[in-house]
């Protein structure tokens, strides 16, 4: 549930070195949100390359292609676009296409120069997804209505009454209750919730599926022990009270007590 710290990511490539860098922006199994920007500048400044997975983060956490100067960063559209699943995003830096170009073995399966030449003709490599292209144009028409700003604002609110709805389990039943991540690096998109050691996070997951909704059990290491909520896309901060409604009436018939 920890994030890098820009310092320590420094002072391992000047110890050892490396063209490329990746992260990922928002870590679904923890709900960590890394500071992609400070990430950046140490990056940079060692002559290297950031490749960004921001496959919970796009659309729901502030990010600045441009301003930021990102050198490669990609999604999915079942994520924070709201998107039936089946497209991928990605976004290059003029200056990573060229030096791109200048690598004769990168591939072809997923070559950026590639897709970069047919986009300039408003085509793709290969056959797309064409009906998912119509969802596209429909979703992205909506997402420009709302805002992006408003759009990171909601996914900030929905975060925020999730997190007070942690303190207030934790309070009120059981003080194991709480947030993975720490403060300050918590993902606008999905909170992983740790629990008592009374409650297990499948039978949380599975209570909670026979009321109508669905959240997730924990990745890993974490199933047990955890359950992430999923606060993204074009869901509300009313939507996301009412299912953390029906996880708390499930919690104390499953074992949750002090």
């Amino acid at each position: 549930g920890q994030v890098h710290a820009p310092t320590a990511v420094s002072a391992l490539l000047a110890e050892h070195g490396a063209r490329v860098v990746t992260v990922a922006h928002s870590e679904t199994s923890t709900g960590a949100l890394q500071d992609v920007h400070a990430l950046l500048r140490v990056v940079h400044d060692a002559g290297a390359v950031l490749l960004v997975d921001s496959v919970t983060g796009l659309a729901g956490a502030p990010f600045e292609t441009d301003a930021w100067d990102v050198d490669f960063v990609f999604t999915g559209s079942q994520k924070a676009l709201a998107l039936p699943p089946g497209l991928a995003f990605g976004v290059a830096s003029a200056r990573f296409i060229e030096e791109a170009a200048r690598q004769p073995q990168r591939g072809t399966y997923f070559d950026l120069v590639e897709f970069e030449k047919f986009a300039h003709k408003r085509q793709t490599p290969n056959t797309p997804a064409v009906s998912l292209l119509y969802a596209l144009e429909a979703q992205v028409a909506a997402i420009a209505a709302e805002g992006v700003e408003a759009r990171w604002a909601r996914h900030a609110a929905m975060q925020a009454a999730t997190v007070a709805w942690v303190e207030s389990l934790a309070r009120e039943i059981d003080p194991a209750f709480g947030v993975l991540s720490p403060p300050g690096a918590r993902s606008p998109t999905v909170t992983c919730v740790t629990l008592p050691a009374t409650l297990r996070g499948p039978a949380v997951v599975d209570a909670v599926a026979t009321r109508g909704y669905v959240i997730g059990a924990g990745y890993g290491a974490l199933r047990e022990t955890t359950i992430r909520i999923g606060h993204m896309g074009d869901h509300t901060v009313d939507g996301v009270r009412r299912v953390l409604d029906v996880v708390r009436d499930v919690l104390v018939p499953l074992g949750a007590l002090r």
